[in-house]
């Protein structure tokens, strides 16, 4: 067989194969545009319905002013007393001890007062 006759045909395949591998390529790209276009339109379309549903419901709206009138309850709870709590003059002396942040005495059962801490 004739070399020539090879060469051509061997080249004819491959440009055969180019030509299609483009023509591929190109169909490919135009479907998926196709496809984008096509749910790019879906998408604006659910769009508008949505906010032609919001507007209606919106439109339906209703504005009412009422006032609620109702009777005051008062619940009164009896909470015991603590005037009569006394500690014992070793827990005074160590909450005084925390307060002021110094050793003293137990203080006669009372607290320091509120510039004792400066």
């Amino acid at each position: 067989m004739n070399p020539w006759l090879l060469l051509g045909a061997g080249a004819l395949w491959v440009a055969s194969a180019a030509c299609t591998f483009w023509y591929g390529t190109t169909v490919g790209r135009d479907g998926e545009v196709a496809r984008q276009a096509k749910l790019e339109k879906a998408i604006t379309e659910t769009r508008n319905l949505a906010m032609k549903g919001a507007a209606d419901a919106i439109a339906k709206i209703v504005v009412r002013n009422t006032t609620v009138q109702g009777r005051v309850e008062t619940i009164v709870r009896d909470n015991p007393v603590y005037r009569d709590c006394v500690h014992s003059p070793d827990q005074l002396r160590n909450i005084n001890e925390a307060i002021t942040g110094r050793a003293g005495s137990a203080g006669g059962g009372r607290l320091p007062g509120a510039d004792a801490a400066e």
